[in-house]
Parts: structure tokens; C-alpha cells; sequence
């Protein structure tokens, strides 16, 4: 890990926990490339939060200065929009007798310090009884004639903001998304007042949909992981380690549960071992450390090759990645079924 990640995650924790940073840049050079790190991670609002704490002389100067604190803006700016707009959803919903459901960034950013330094990119909703009926009944109201329907959501615009009605909290490609997708609906019984997910609900979700990016791009943006273990940490007096370490075995995701729970407490600073019941592969932690921190696997296959080139690069990148498959929601017959379909359609 080079010295400016190691600064990124140290004003993270001091933001997160209001704690003193151990390590900062020195130079307004340093400080330069700590903000594009930042920026490239989606957390410069949070760590301008701790800039923001420091004593002036430590703080960053200059132009770099004035590139922190208007990056930071925007993203409260944005967010604050956002939540306006939310609020005029919910009291349509409310008018039209339709109950709102929130997930993801706009309902998880009420357990950081700051609420409005969680940048988010988009407002993600659903409407209760979940049902085909209600997802359209849900579109027509708010959507646009031309709104994306995947099945899955739609997506459309309220007043510059994108929105995603969700029909379905998650693919449903392989038997543990399916497992945790018919987890997260029987939730929805215990879903709170506000319309968010319960403890144990989210706790599945975040878990799942943290993992499917994983799945679908190998990658794994830090702001999942700082959700997760933000999330883990309000709510580790409600949550038994326990009872989530038996459903994580039932949907077949204990090593993912395992080792997204430890880089978390790492990254935030905070000791989220009671919920962690088995061995951790070490190798793998650094490994997965590097492809969060370092934004891996996001090379794509040049252009230009043959089908016989292609195939090579992409057999020598399955093999490169082959211990990521241990954390993916997969069974081996679905992945050697998916990877031979990816190779052929691709």
C-alpha cells in the first residue's frame, strides 16, 4: 500500500470516528494526490470533513485548497438536492396512497457523521406491496414514457435526479441471489416506518449488493465496503453475530460475509471481528485489499484481436482471478456454465 492510500484511509477514520489522522501529507504536492485518489474513490467530502478539523497550518494550501473544499460542495449541493427531491416523491407516494421504500446510498447515509458527505450517485426506491402492479403503478407516476425497464428497476429523471424504481433488490443469475432476494422480500414485514429496510433485511442486501459488484465487474468500490462496515458498526448492538453468520451459510456467502466484514473494520477503523466466525484466508485479504484500494481487474480485452486471441486473454485473466471465485455468489456449476457462456457470447 504506497504512502498515499495510507494517508486516504487515515483521514477516512479520523472523518468517520472524529478522531486525530496519523499520517498526512506534507507538501501541496502530496495533497494534490491525495485528492485525485479521493476523487477516484468517491470520498473527498468525507476527508475534506477531517481537512475541515485540522489545525490551519496542516490543512492543504493554495489551489489544491480551493479544489478541496468546491469538490466537497458539490457533493453536499448534490445531496442535499437529492434529499428535496426525495421528499417530494415520498409526498406524492403518500398522496396517491402508495407506500415508499429506500435502499442503498440516500437511506444508508443517515449513519454517517455527516449525512450529506455520502456522496450518492442516485436515489434507489420501491413501492410496497412489492409487485409487478405497483413497480408500473410506481413508473407511470413518476417516470417518463421513454423510462429504461429492465426488469429488475426502471430508471428516470425527477427534476435532474436519477431515480431507480426497483422492482427486484438484486440479479437473480445465480441460487444465493435468488436465496437472499426471497430473504430481503419476507423482510419486508419489519420494514421501519421511514420505509427502510430492517436490521437484518439491509444487513443481506448490503452484503449481496456489494458482492454483485463484484460478481458483474470485478471490482469492489470503497464506498460499498465503508457502507458496510458503517452499517455493521450502528447497528452491532441490534445485530447477533450469530443469527447473521447462520444466514450468510443458508444463502452461501460466508467467505464473502467474512472477508468484506474484515477489510471493513480495517478500512473504517473499527473492530467488527464479533461478527467474523471463521478463518480468513490471509493471501486472499491482500488480494482483495489491492483490487479495492488499487481499483483492479478493470482492464478490458484490446481490440482488434482474433477469436483465438481473445479467448487466451480472456482464459489467462479466469486463471489469474480464479481465487476471487471462492467470494462469488456462484455455484461451481453455475460459474464453469457462466464462464463458458461469457467466453463464447463475448
Amino acid at each position: 500500500m504506497d504512502i498515499t492510500t495510507q494517508q486516504m484511509l487515515s483521514l477516512l477514520r479520523s472523518s468517520l470516528n472524529g478522531t486525530s489522522p496519523d499520517l498526512l501529507p506534507t507538501t501541496e504536492g502530496e495533497w494534490e494526490q491525495l485528492f485525485w485518489l479521493a476523487r477516484k474513490h468517491g470520498v473527498v467530502t468525507m476527508i475534506n470533513d477531517a481537512i475541515e478539523q485540522l489545525p490551519p497550518n496542516r490543512q492543504p494550501q493554495g489551489d489544491i485548497a480551493l479544489s478541496w473544499t468546491l469538490s466537497a460542495e458539490r457533493t453536499r449541493y448534490h445531496y442535499n438536492h437529492q434529499a428535496e427531491v426525495l421528499s417530494a416523491i415520498r409526498s406524492r407516494a403518500d398522496a396517491e396512497g402508495m407506500r415508499l421504500g429506500l435502499i442503498k446510498g440516500m437511506s444508508l447515509s443517515r449513519y454517517y457523521p455527516t449525512p450529506c458527505s455520502r456522496a450518492c450517485g442516485d436515489i434507489d426506491i420501491f413501492f410496497l406491496p412489492l409487485s409487478w402492479q405497483n413497480y408500473e403503478r410506481g413508473n407511470a407516476l413518476f417516470g417518463s414514457p421513454d423510462a429504461a425497464l429492465d426488469g429488475k428497476h426502471a430508471e428516470f429523471s425527477v427534476d435532474g435526479v436519477q431515480v431507480e424504481n426497483h422492482l427486484h433488490f438484486l440479479d437473480l443469475n445465480y441460487r444465493s441471489q435468488r436465496r437472499a432476494e426471497r430473504y430481503i422480500v419476507a423482510s419486508l414485514q419489519d420494514i421501519t416506518p421511514e420505509g427502510y429496510l430492517s436490521p437484518m433485511g439491509n444487513f443481506v442486501y448490503l452484503l449481496m449488493h456489494t458482492v454483485c459488484h463484484l460478481t458483474a465487474k470485478f471490482k469492489l468500490p470503497l464506498r460499498n465496503i465503508l457502507d458496510w462496515g458503517i452499517f455493521l458498526k450502528a447497528n452491532s448492538e441490534v445485530l447477533n453475530p450469530t443469527d447473521c453468520h447462520r444466514v450468510m451459510r443458508r444463502i452461501g456467502m460466508v467467505p464473502a460475509y467474512n472477508m468484506l466484514t474484515f477489510l471493513a473494520g480495517e478500512f473504517i477503523g473499527t473492530d467488527l471481528g464479533k461478527f467474523i466466525l471463521d478463518p480468513i484466508r490471509q493471501n486472499d485479504v491482500d488480494r482483495m485489499r489491492e483490487l479495492i484500494l488499487d481499483k483492479k481487474y478493470l482492464d478490458h480485452v484490446p481490440t482488434g484481436l482474433n477469436p483465438v486471441q481473445r479467448f487466451r486473454v480472456r482464459w489467462q485473466r479466469n486463471r489469474e482471478r480464479r481465487w476471487l471465485y471462492r467470494y462469488l455468489p456462484s455455484t461451481a456449476i453455475e460459474r464453469v456454465c457462466g464462464n463458458l457462456a461469457h467466453l463464447v457470447t463475448k
